[in-house]
Order: structure tokens, then sequence, then C-alpha cells
């Protein structure tokens, strides 16, 4: 019996001990830190639905019916690795407001691509080659010059006009969200594919039929985001070209900005201010101002 007892003994201390080695080995594995395989790419993605709408009967004050609706993408893809850097971005928008008794009217539409390529020479600044596509998707009216427009009244179409620009040069990035993108050897490059817009003076064009205008310049830009407050941030847009070719001293501006100002995570109001003076295509200041409530949806891979 007692040999039974000292068997028993023996077996329990055997088990006991092989588990103290086998937990010292799971303790030993837990302690090790398994390195995150490191990501490259980074996209960030906003997608954006803007409806206004109005209703009246029998209201004394007056007033028309209307229906308005807009939606906007905007996604970036961003590339990260040693000393290289590979950035894209793409804008898609379009809106349209339709009252009572009239034709539809546009209230946003465009297409915006852009890339850039860098390589890093020192702590804030990269060589760069950067590319960029501007158009529309739909034709574009003068709606108080023609109410009753017809697709024969159009003033504009896709790629009429077309803003192509290669560059080459320098890109800087001091901190945080300032970017400062310098081109001194840019081609810009503007399409009229719409026969009927192919008219002399009209985007630069130099007679009938002509469907490029040709640059060749100095593209500055500047972009710099920041918070005003809490819940509402700005992104601003500001570039400046010169054209070597013809009237060196005379700049072509383009300015952005865009208050975002966030109700929660689905409802954000947001205000828009464009400003495009071209001096050699539309002598006339051009501006867009747009105010609207609604749904937005961001996402941003770690």
């Amino acid at each position: 019996m007692q040999k039974i007892i000292y068997t028993y003994i023996i077996l329990i201390g055997a088990i006991n001990l092989f588990e103290a080695q086998e937990n010292k080995k799971v303790d030993e594995l837990d302690s090790i830190i398994v390195p995150k395989k490191e990501k490259h790419w980074k996209i960030i993605g906003e997608q954006s639905l803007t409806i206004n709408q109005s209703s009246f009967s029998n209201w004394v004050a007056g007033g028309v019916n209307s229906f308005g609706a807009s939606a906007k993408i905007n996604y970036s893809f961003n590339y990260e690795k040693g000393k290289n850097i590979f950035k894209n971005k793409i804008i898609l928008g379009y809106g349209q407001v339709s009252n009572e008794k009239e034709k539809p009217k546009k209230t946003d539409d465009v297409i915006h691509i852009e890339s850039m390529y860098g390589y890093k020479i020192s702590k804030s600044w990269y060589s760069s080659i950067a590319s960029s596509l501007i158009t529309q998707m739909a034709n574009g009216y003068n709606y108080d010059a023609d109410p009753d427009y017809t697709v024969k009244d159009r003033k504009s179409a896709f790629m009429s006009p077309g803003y192509i620009t290669l560059g080459l040069g320098f890109e800087y990035k001091p901190y945080g969200k300032l970017q400062i993108s310098i081109l001194p050897v840019t081609a810009k490059a503007t399409l009229i594919l719409d026969k009927k817009l192919q008219k002399k003076g009209e985007y630069g064009l130099k007679k009938d039929g002509d469907n490029l205008f040709m640059e060749l310049g100095n593209l500055f830009t500047i972009k710099y985001d920041f918070d005003l407050m809490k819940n509402v941030s700005t992104n601003n847009t500001l570039s400046l070209f010169s054209n070597y070719l013809e009237h060196v001293e005379r700049f072509n501006i383009v300015y952005g900005t865009i208050i975002n100002m966030k109700i929660n995570n689905s409802l954000a109001t947001k205000l828009t201010f464009d400003l495009i003076y071209a001096h050699n295509q539309v002598q006339k200041v051009q501006i867009k101002q747009t105010f609207g409530l609604g749904m937005s949806y961001k996402f941003q891979t770690e």
C-alpha cells in the first residue's frame, strides 16, 4: 500500500513538474512581441450627400417648390516607403436643383484627379513629378441667358475644357498638414474636344477649330489644413501659374477652401468657396460658393 501511495506521489509530482515547464514556455511565448507587418498604403475616403427641398401650398408670402441634391466622393491613396512617396487623389462631384416649372440646373460638377511621386532629398524636401486632370461630367449652360436652354446652348462640356498638367520640381512638407509644391517646369494643356466650343478667343484658342491650347510655365501650390475649433476643420488650396511663353508677369489664380462643421458621425454642414482667374482664357473672376447640410461618411485605413 505504501508503495502505491509513493507511486501516486511521484506521478503527481512529475505531472506538476511537467505542467510547470509547459506554463513557463507559454509565458515565454506570450512575452514575445510579434512585430506588426509594416503597411505602406494609406487610404482615406469621404462620401457625402446633401439634399435641399422646399414646398409651398397657399403660402401668402409666395415661393417656388424646389428639390436639390448633390453628391461627392473624395478619396486619397497614399504610399510611403523609405524615401519614396506616391500620392493620389480623386474627387468626383455632381449636383442639381429643380425648381417647379423650370428645367434642372447644375449646382456642382467636377472631376479632379491628381498624382505625385516624390523622392526624399532632405528632412522636409522631396524632388517630385506631379500631374493632374480637371474637367466636368455634363454640359454647362448660362441659365440666366438661356433659362429654356437646349443642348445647342451649351457653354462647356466633358473635356471642354479639360485641364491637364505635368510638372517637375520639388515638394516641401515641413510639418503637420502644410504642403508646398514648387514646379518650375510645368506643361499645361487646355483641351476643347467639343467642336461647337472650338472658337477663337475661348479658353485661349488662337483660331476657330483649334482644340488645344498649350502653356509652359511655373506652378506654385500651397495646401494647408487646420482646425478652426472643435469639430470645425478647414482645407485650403492656393495655386499660381505663370506662363513663360506669354505674359510671364501675369498669374492664373485658383483658390479653394472647404469648411467642415461636424454635427455627429453621420451629419455635417459644409461651406465651400472657389475662385478662379485666368487672364488668357476667361477674363473675369469666377466665383462659386455652396452651403449645405447633409450626410457624410469618412474612413481611413491604419
